[in-house]
């Protein structure tokens, strides 16, 4: 993946990268910063970063519904959560931990934008 280095926040790269992956506000973060941040790093990370805190939500929303799997829903959480910081540290370090499934849409998602 080319690199570019200019950036449109005054984050450092490996600071915005990691930024995109924090729980609970990771989200805003990461889709604010692939609309606006020109470095293609951080752009695939927070593109990565929203498509696991999409899938999150969703498996958090989801769950309760049905019976058999509702008590998921708490496990579904902490490890989300425990994620969602092993990333950051990851991506704060300069490493691109790419996830299987997500880290492919990422790529897609990162062309089109």
């Amino acid at each position: 993946m080319a690199m570019s280095n200019s950036n449109t926040t005054n984050l450092s790269p490996n600071m915005a990268s990691a930024l995109c992956y924090v729980p609970f506000v990771g989200g805003i973060a990461a889709l604010i910063l692939l609309l606006i941040e020109k470095n293609s790093t951080v752009k695939w990370h927070a593109a990565q970063a929203l498509l696991l805190t999409v899938l999150i939500w969703v498996l958090w929303f989801v769950l309760p519904f049905t019976i058999i799997l509702a008590g998921l829903t708490v496990v579904v959480g902490i490890v989300g959560a425990i994620l969602q910081l092993f990333l950051a540290v990851k991506a704060y370090q300069g490493s691109m931990v790419k996830l299987p499934l997500l880290g492919n849409w990422a790529d897609k998602i990162i062309k089109k934008v």
